[in-house]
């Protein structure tokens, strides 16, 4: 039994509480709100071994009991994140409206990490129960995956792959008492791991394919293969894959007559609606303006 989903917390049911689950990778993430407080007591959670990140988006207020005591916790703030070991027995009273975004984090997902940190299994983080944590990177990551909830559709399983990545490995050393991961071949991938990487992200654009996967074919762990990857081409992956994708829309809309719709699909995009706002963000004009000016 697994806590993925968190249906522990009461929101299959609830018709007042809106969810949405991106779950393309190791890390599944799950946006939960409510607009009207007293969503009560949440059901218990599976032991497990995994854990749980919740993210607040308002500023929100609940009672919280850790392997059966009281914790005294302060209002978790917006902005901020608290952290749970699935490990340990937690329960919840949640008090007010929220807004949230919780990470659900296998084991497995920290356990790729283990060669690259140099240390011993990380057991859990130094977080003491109803923390109320402020962190700047943590907020970057999830302002980056906000506007995935909006067109969950849109979201490449590379792209969710690296933030996952990202967060594992930070939450790891900042808070795992785990150093910097080491380095190794500083130079970046080699040139026939470069070119198994792009050829495996070309064959692919609509970015259904995870770091793992292609970090496997190089031979490398998913953290050090995209740190190299990175230093190999200056972007990371999900970033080479989005511009592929453009430069394939580009030559098809300057050597063919196809509809915009079907050049969209062929590259990769979710729609055509994606295409173009996609491609006005990089290039500075929409697909059809962009082939009227050239073809004039």
């Amino acid at each position: 039994m697994s806590n993925e989903r968190m249906e522990y917390l009461r929101v299959t049911d609830a018709q007042t509480v809106r969810a949405s689950v991106l779950d393309k990778s190791a890390v599944t993430v799950t946006r939960l709100s409510r607009d009207t407080p007293n969503h009560g007591f949440v059901d218990q959670h599976a032991p497990e071994d995994a854990f749980m990140m919740s993210y607040q988006l308002q500023d929100y207020h609940g009672d919280l009991w850790v392997d059966g005591r009281n914790v005294s916790a302060p209002a978790f703030h917006a902005g901020n994140f608290t952290f749970y070991d699935y490990n340990r027995s937690w329960q919840a009273n949640m008090k007010s409206a929220f807004d949230c975004v919780n990470f659900y984090i296998p084991r497995a997902a920290w356990t790729t990490l283990e060669e690259d940190l140099g240390t011993r299994r990380i057991d859990t983080l130094n977080i003491r129960p109803g923390g109320d944590v402020d962190d700047q990177t943590v907020r970057g990551l999830v302002g980056a995956l906000l506007p995935s909830f909006a067109v969950p559709g849109q979201a490449s399983r590379l792209f969710l792959d690296h933030l996952g990545l990202a967060l594992c490995t930070h939450l790891a050393v900042t808070y795992g008492e785990r150093s910097q991961p080491r380095a190794v071949h500083s130079g970046g991938l080699s040139p026939w791991q470069l070119r198994r990487a792009t050829e495996l992200i070309e064959a692919r654009l609509d970015g259904d394919l995870q770091v793992a996967d292609i970090a496997q074919a190089c031979g490398l762990s998913p953290s050090y293969f995209s740190r190299a990857f990175k230093l190999s081409t200056g972007m990371p992956p999900y970033q080479w894959l989005l511009g592929r994708r453009i430069d394939k829309a580009q030559h098809l809309l300057r050597t063919t007559n196809r509809p915009l719709g079907e050049i969209a699909l062929d590259c990769g995009f979710a729609d055509q609606s994606h295409f173009s706002r996609v491609f006005a963000s990089a290039v500075g004009a929409s697909p059809g303006q962009w082939r009227k000016a050239v073809l004039a």
